[in-house]
């Protein structure tokens, strides 16, 4: 429960901080010049305790404002079915702003089925939230929702199979058959509906800026690999 109310905290602190940004500077067009990351990974990854860390790292080392915080399919789904926060969320961006949105889903999941249009707030959600920036966004097809908007990282993380048996089978106390079985599921169903209605192929390494082996890094490691890349990009300073 603590974890959660950590989670809450920054989530709340950050809207509240681009608030009263756009309080400031009424409905005038900004640059997008916050920089933000998302993380793609293979299921067992552990993609989430990566985007904790590196925003842990970013807000004590680097003096954040706003705040660095990370987004997980848990947070994401609760900011997207509470009509609230989703608001909140929404009068943070300019009207320009919106109306591209707009007209950007419109043309990209208008053609899709019933599945992907549910999808679409999901989608609006994470795009508003890459384009005020200091955000890590894991998984849900972050990097494709996100494209084209500047000061972006796009990371994927892999590891071989055995490591990531042992590591879910760890997690969820498990035997290892049924955490190799547990992965295979969830990858089948994220690789089927991402390549069926997104036409996106997540095995693609030239889809991100960065492919990572999670087996031969420490958690502390690679996030500090991904500041350096934010550096050499110059979308950190």
């Amino acid at each position: 429960m603590k974890d959660v109310a950590v989670k809450e905290s920054a989530i709340f602190k950050q809207i509240e901080h681009w608030r009263r940004q756009k309080a400031v500077t009424g409905d005038k067009e900004k640059a997008n010049i916050l920089p933000f990351v998302t993380i793609s990974r293979e299921y067992g990854c552990g993609g989430f305790d990566l985007a904790v860390k590196l925003s842990d790292i970013l807000n004590n080392e680097y003096n954040a404002m706003p705040i660095w915080a990370a987004y997980d399919k848990q947070i994401l789904d609760t900011i997207t079915t509470d009509l609230g926060l989703t608001q909140k969320l929404t009068d943070t961006l300019t009207n320009a702003a919106r109306s591209k949105m707009t007209e950007l889903f419109q043309t990209t999941f208008s053609k899709f089925p019933p599945q992907v249009a549910v999808y679409r707030k999901l989608a609006e959600v994470i795009r508003t939230m890459a384009i005020n920036g200091h955000v890590v966004i894991v998984g849900r097809a972050g990097n494709i929702i996100t494209r084209g908007i500047p000061y972006g990282l796009h990371v994927r993380i892999v590891a071989p199979l055995a490591y990531r048996v042992e590591r879910i089978a760890a997690k969820n106390k498990v035997s290892k058959a049924e955490a190799k079985r547990i992965i295979e599921k969830k990858e089948n169903e994220r690789e089927s509906f991402i390549k069926v209605f997104l036409k996106f192929d997540l095995e693609d390494t030239h889809n991100y800026d960065i492919v990572a082996n999670n087996e031969r890094f420490a958690i502390d490691e690679l996030a500090r690999l991904i500041i350096e890349t934010m550096k050499h990009k110059g979308i950190l300073v």
